[in-house]
């Protein structure tokens, strides 16, 4: 083994120890050791299995006897009992009730009890018989033909029951119809014959009556006796057939209840006699034929588990054996383990403080030994790793260096397009201005932002538009040269930094040609795109004379030139500031606003003059003021699209329109709908068709309850509005073009947009009655739209002169207040109404204008 390089080698005391070689001899490891301590307690388990198997086979031998013998004795025994209560408990019902059941429940329960019997004495394993279960077999069969039989002497009864009854009813019948009820007379008055009368009563009495056969007798009796006595009067009228006839009916009404007289008399000994047998019959089976069945169980149950037991105990002495094998080895074998790991721990010891000489001695278990010879050489090799590790460690503190200043880079500088970033401006920008302070010279900071930057990354992707960035990054840097600073602060927003500026115009001249620069179109992976941007700039100290202040006035600017139309250069101005700071104020205002559920909607109807009814509202939002004035969406919605809270403020339109929508089709305007006015910024949000989808289905409302109005300004959004449009009407959602006549209203918008409504301004309709020329203005767009198949609505009518003209023109629909005026939810239901009446009257009185003159 080599030592060291690096090191003195002292020769004798670290060495000897590890070349020096002891005389061979047999060393067990632990594993050999640990085998023979298995083989000792798998001895001494081996030897308690096959006790306890041997006490557990009889166990199970106890156990399979009780469940193929036993059990099945036992249970075919309990059905015996089973099956000779259900049978007493059907006879004993049958004859104590009124006879209606059916007679085949007795035959079916005698079948399962019969069936149960030959089950116990027929089905394997067969059971010791003895001469009294042969005798209780024999008893058990007669009771079931003495039940079946009360069972069929109690259905002829109630068979007899009835025949009487029908005997008896057609006797009533007879005199009845001989005249036994009377004659109406013509004053009002009943003949009755006495004979026919007292034979009626006499019957009466016995039909009504079935309690004691003495009285029965009697009645019977009397009812004989008046026939004798008014044989002459009866032979004559009604006549001897009838005679006849009705005294055979009684006869056999009679013998049938002497009948069930007799069978009255029997059956209550007869059912007594069956109960008192059943019971007996129970007694003799459960001691015959159960009792046995048990007493087997329950022997072989003790079989089993003294058998259990016994292995139990044998399974408890092996697992003290077991223990107390094991405990003896383990002491043995960690003795003969810990002695030798002791002194390799010392040795350990002494190598750990630094005695770099310390060496194990060897001995114990061949791994312990084994151990020791490694441990020995380990020390060998310490002082070698020890040179080796002082090289590494001064390689990886180079290593650490270059990494700081890589990470130093990464903190300064935008990883996209290696710009300095916002940290490195701000630390740029501070210096700058304390060298401008000194040298009293001028510091300009310039804003460059890119104009739509986000529908390229919304059509094109993210990873597009990083490419785009970088392309941008390159010319921006020929555009401002050396001399001055290019950072990105994120997104597409980039700052450009120049010192030693001499005039105010001097920085315009720069800003326009950054301007111009970027108009120029951009070759990216084979498209050419055309971009522009803002530039909004500061100049200190003339603006603002600390870097944070200077960052906001150029900050501010930049506003001001998107405000202006974008794709120019804006410089700042205190005035600006103002601006900006009151929009701040109104910004947050507003987020207040939403929190604190301060806006409203209002409703205005909308009328068809071809039809006179109310074919919708407009939902116009309204913000409700602390100091209680209300104010329209005009002054506000342009900061709302600025700061991103149009999307939460239209999310919120959406779900209330819809649902104040859906409460009144409850209330009873069935076909209500409703107009929302939409911001072109809300289409360029991917998720916007699934969010009206979302809130016409939580509603419960159909696609053709909502309108969503737009301005031909969805053209700025390019091809992802015109998707998302088509894809609401594709859901039915119904587009209508607002404001069109205002501005520089084109007809690509009619053409290209799928719409299907178009919206007249104001502006439009104010001079319509005064102006011929704006008269023939609407009257071309509004036949023009019919063309198209679009649907018209002019909004602002205010004079009923408007409203004749428009009236004139075909299909169109109005708003404005000559109608309807704004109203609550709560109100509009009402309101359609009254502005329905109200068109409906005034179109009535234009009608009847030109006949009044002509009269």
């Amino acid at each position: 083994m080599r030592p060291n390089s690096s090191e003195p080698r002292d020769p004798t005391p670290a060495i000897a120890p590890v070349t020096e070689r002891t005389p061979a001899r047999l060393r067990l490891g632990i594993g050999a050791r640990l085998a023979l301590a298995l083989a000792a307690v798998a001895a001494v388990i081996m030897i308690g299995h096959g006790l306890a198997t041997e006490n557990t086979r009889r166990a199970v031998e106890a156990l399979h006897s009780m469940q193929i013998e036993h059990e099945p004795q036992a249970r075919r025994a309990e059905s015996v009992m089973e099956k000779l209560a259900d049978f007493d408990r059907t006879v004993v019902e049958y004859l104590q009730g009124d006879h209606q059941s059916a007679f085949e429940s007795i035959t079916a329960a005698g079948d399962d009890l019969d069936l149960a019997v030959n089950h116990y004495f027929n089905d394997a394993p067969a059971p010791l018989v003895s001469p009294e279960a042969v005798q209780l077999r024999i008893e058990l069969a007669h009771h079931i033909a003495q039940g079946s039989k009360l069972a069929t002497l109690a259905a002829k009864r109630a068979d007899w029951v009835l025949r009487r009854q029908v005997l008896l009813d057609g006797v009533q019948r007879r005199i009845a119809a001989a005249g036994g009820t009377g004659v109406a007379l013509v004053n009002e008055q009943v003949l009755l014959r006495k004979s026919l009368s007292e034979l009626g009563t006499t019957l009466n009495a016995i039909r009504d009556n079935f309690g004691a056969p003495e009285l029965l007798d009697g009645k019977e009796k009397d009812f004989r006796e008046v026939l004798v006595r008014h044989n002459a009067e009866l032979a004559r009228s009604p006549g001897r057939a009838w005679l006849e006839l009705v005294r055979e009916d009684f006869g056999e009404s009679v013998r049938l209840r002497r009948a069930i007289t007799a069978f009255d008399a029997m059956n209550v000994p007869a059912r007594r006699s069956f109960v008192e047998a059943g019971a007996t019959l129970t007694a003799a089976a459960q001691s015959q034929l159960q009792a046995p069945a048990r007493r087997g169980l329950l022997e072989a149950a003790a079989r089993a588990a003294a058998s259990a037991e016994l292995a139990e105990q044998t399974l408890t002495t092996t697992g003290i054996a077991v223990i107390g094998v094991v405990l003896l080895v383990s002491l043995l074998l960690s003795l003969s383990i810990t002695v030798p790991v002791r002194r390799l721990t010392a040795a350990t010891r002494q190598l750990t403080t630094g005695n770099r000489t310390a060496r194990a001695p060897r001995g114990g278990s061949a791994e312990i030994d084994e151990l020791a010879e490694s441990f020995n050489a380990m020390a060998d090799q310490i002082a070698q790793a020890e040179g080796e590790l002082r090289a590494h460690q001064t390689e990886l503190e180079r290593h650490v260096a270059e990494r700081t200043q890589q990470l130093h880079h990464l903190a300064h500088h935008d990883p996209l397009t290696q710009l300095p970033n916002r940290r490195h401006l701000a630390t740029r920008l501070a210096a700058a201005l304390a060298r401008a302070t000194e040298s009293e010279q001028r510091v300009a900071l310039l804003f460059v932002d890119l104009d739509n930057f986000k529908s390229i990354n919304d059509t094109l992707g993210h990873n597009f538009g990083d490419r785009v960035l970088q392309a941008i990054t390159e010319r921006l840097r020929s555009a401002t040269g050396p001399r001055a600073l290019l950072a990105r602060l994120g997104g597409d927003e980039f700052t450009v930094l120049m010192e030693e500026v001499k005039t105010c115009e001097e920085v315009e001249e720069r800003a326009a040609a950054l301007v111009a620069t970027l108009q120029q179109p951009l070759l990216v992976d084979g498209r050419i795109l055309s971009t522009s941007a803002s530039i909004g700039a500061s100049l200190y100290p003339d603006h603002a004379t600390d870097p944070d202040a200077l960052l906001r006035a150029a900050d501010v600017a930049l506003f001001r030139a998107k405000e202006l139309g974008r794709n120019r250069f804006a410089f700042y101005r205190p005035a600006l500031y103002d601006a900006a700071a009151q929009r701040f104020r109104l910004e947050q205002s507003l987020r207040r606003a939403v929190e604190a559920g301060d806006l409203m909607l209002m409703y205005q109807a909308q009328v068809a003059l071809h039809t006179r009814d109310t074919i919708g509202v407009e939902a116009l939002l309204r913000w409700r003021k602390p100091d209680g004035r209300i104010a329209t969406a005009t002054e506000f919605i342009h900061i709302a699209e600025k700061t991103g809270l149009i999307h939460e403020l239209t999310g919120w339109v959406l779900r209330t329109a819809t649902e104040d929508v859906a409460r009144w089709r409850a209330q009873g305007w069935h076909h209500a709908c409703v107009g929302i006015n939409v911001s072109p910024m809300q289409f360029l949000e991917s998720a916007f068709v699934e969010q009206v989808s979302t809130a016409l289905e939580a509603a419960g409302l159909p696609a053709s309850a909502l309108e969503l109005e737009l301005t031909e300004t969805v053209f700025q959004t390019g091809a992802p509005t015109i998707e998302a449009l088509r894809r609401l009407r594709a859901l039915g959602v119904a587009i209508a073009l607002d404001d069109f006549g205002s501005g520089y209203s084109s007809l690509t918008s009619l053409e290209q947009l799928p719409i299907t409504r178009v919206k007249l301004d104001r502006t439009l309709i104010e001079t319509l009655d005064s102006n011929p020329r704006s008269a023939a203005i609407a009257r071309s767009i509004i036949a023009l739209c019919h063309g198209l198949g679009l649907e018209v609505m002019a909004e602002g009518v205010e004079r009923q002169e408007q409203l004749a003209v428009l009236a004139q023109y075909g299909p169109v629909g109005v708003q404005g207040y000559l109608l309807a005026h704004a109203v609550s939810a709560d109100a509009v239901v009402s309101e359609v109404q009254e502005a329905a009446l109200r068109a409906r009257k005034m179109l009535a009185a234009l009608d009847l204008q030109p006949r009044i003159m002509r009269a």
